[in-house]
């Protein structure tokens, strides 16, 4: 038992010095599956006799007062700058069937000025994959919980795809505890879903749907996250593959389309109105740009930017463009002067950046990234017709 320890720097050196692989497999199938639907600093110790904390090697697997137990990486600020002690930190939320490694090419940009707080939501990921209420509503419970026992005031969210549901719950059940959002490719209406994931509520339909079509056609599944097919690779398939036979997976997945139930919270998200940003795809094939466009009208504080050349994760497939947006929008101008690499985006022509020789520091893309600006009330044109 013990505090929650911030890694500083936020890197998982492997026992042999290699370089940690990234968890492609995570990353793909959350796109599938919903398309089918400076120092240290320690956690306060009066945590681990509230909830109760579970080492591991990178993080700690915190056990919440709803009684599920979630993983959490705290990273601290890897600069001296004054901001990381004075702005908040920010909130990472993945989506359906993914993890907080997601993040992995933008976050360490955040990180030049920020903490960030990495969550596995319960289900996925590291957390445990118990029975129990997955409505974004409970998870957002489960995710305040944790910011209660880090004793943190307020934080910035960042959310993908089903995750952003999950940051709308939260900033409506606790709204000052919440500054800005950030949504990438939300999944947070009832329209989105599939006919599959309705099937799925029935008891014994869904078991049956899970149980037959979980682990097939991998690398087709895979693929319809990624507007590039270079970005799918065997290793990728493989892993994925390794996911789908986890102990408890589909039993969580399955939990987890079950609390899909978006009609009453899409109703109030008029009533959200903290400054968020929208960012989209423009060939995302999961949670389709005219639901990007509605959520920036129907929100009284967003602006929606679309990422050419990217499906349904721009921060994977345009990773400097995305992680350019962010860091603007989350105030962590300061981090180009550290060094973060991050380009400016042109959001009023939609022009490509035009930095020659600047590289994404994490090696995933060039920066040359497009990105094309619409602010709330009058959206980018869909290019997907009615």
């Amino acid at each position: 038992m013990g505090g929650l320890t911030a890694r500083a720097g936020g890197e998982r050196p492997r026992p042999d010095g290699a370089e940690s692989p990234r968890p492609w497999a995570i990353r793909a199938w959350a796109a599938a599956l919903a398309l089918l639907a400076a120092g240290c600093a320690t956690w306060p110790p009066a945590t681990a006799s509230r909830f109760g904390w579970r080492r591991t090697d990178d993080g700690d697997l915190v056990r919440l007062p709803s009684g599920r137990s979630v993983y959490v990486e705290l990273r601290r600020c890897n600069t001296e700058l004054p901001q990381c002690n004075t702005e908040p930190p920010v909130l990472l939320i993945h989506g359906f069937a993914s993890n907080h490694d997601v993040w992995d090419r933008v976050e360490p940009a955040l990180r030049q000025t920020r903490t960030t707080i990495n969550v596995d939501l319960p289900g996925f990921g590291r957390s445990d994959r118990r029975p129990g209420d997955y409505s974004p509503d409970a998870l957002a419970a489960d995710v305040l919980s944790v910011l209660d026992g880090a004793r943190v005031a307020q934080v910035d969210v960042v959310a993908h795809s089903w995750g952003s549901s999950v940051a709308l719950a939260l900033a409506l059940r606790a709204r000052s505890r919440v500054r800005r959002i950030v949504l990438v490719g939300a999944w947070v209406y009832d329209a989105q879903i599939p006919p599959l994931f309705r099937w799925a509520q029935l008891p014994g339909v869904g078991e049956a749907i899970f149980g037959a079509f979980w682990g097939e056609r991998a690398d087709d599944r895979a693929a319809l996250g990624f507007a590039s097919e270079t970005m799918v690779t065997q290793g990728m398939v493989d892993d994925v593959e390794r996911y789908l036979e986890g102990e408890g997976a589909s039993r969580a997945a399955l939990a987890a389309v079950r609390g899909q139930c978006f009609l009453q919270l899409e109703r109030r998200y008029p009533t959200v109105r903290h400054p968020t940003l929208l960012v989209w795809g423009d060939g995302d094939r999961v949670s389709r740009l005219r639901f990007g466009e509605r959520l920036a009208r129907e929100l009284p504080d967003a602006r929606l930017e679309v990422v050419r050349g990217a499906a349904h994760f721009p921060m994977l497939e345009r990773a400097a463009a995305t992680r350019a947006l962010l860091v603007d929008f989350l105030g962590a101008g300061t981090a180009r002067a550290v060094g973060s690499g991050v380009a400016a985006s042109s959001r009023a022509t939609g022009q490509p950046t035009s930095e020659p020789g600047t590289s994404d520091p994490t090696g995933a893309l060039p920066s040359a990234d497009g990105v094309t600006s619409s602010p709330t009330g009058d959206p980018a044109p869909s290019t997907e017709g009615p």
